[in-house]
């Protein structure tokens, strides 16, 4: 075992290097997921409140219209 680690210590050397790219990548895709699942939790809460504040615009709009409606009714009726 001695005789091969001197004849093909490159080998090895590669070996390993090829394991400690492996962990790092690993640990990288990791990292991405775990900021990725973050993400996407922060943009649902978002897309919950803009709907939010649409269906408000909505009844605002709503309640706008209504009155624009009422008074010129009532303009028209005296």
């Amino acid at each position: 075992m001695n005789n091969f680690l001197q004849k093909n210590w490159s080998i090895v050397v590669w070996i390993v290097a090829a394991i400690f790219a492996a962990g790092s990548i690993y640990a990288e895709f990791t990292a991405i997921k775990s900021k990725l699942s973050f993400l996407e939790g922060r943009l649902d809460k978002k897309i919950k409140v803009i709907g939010s504040l649409e269906d408000r615009i909505i009844n605002l709009e709503k309640e706008v219209e209504f009155e624009k409606g009422y008074l010129q009714g009532k303009k028209e009726g005296h």
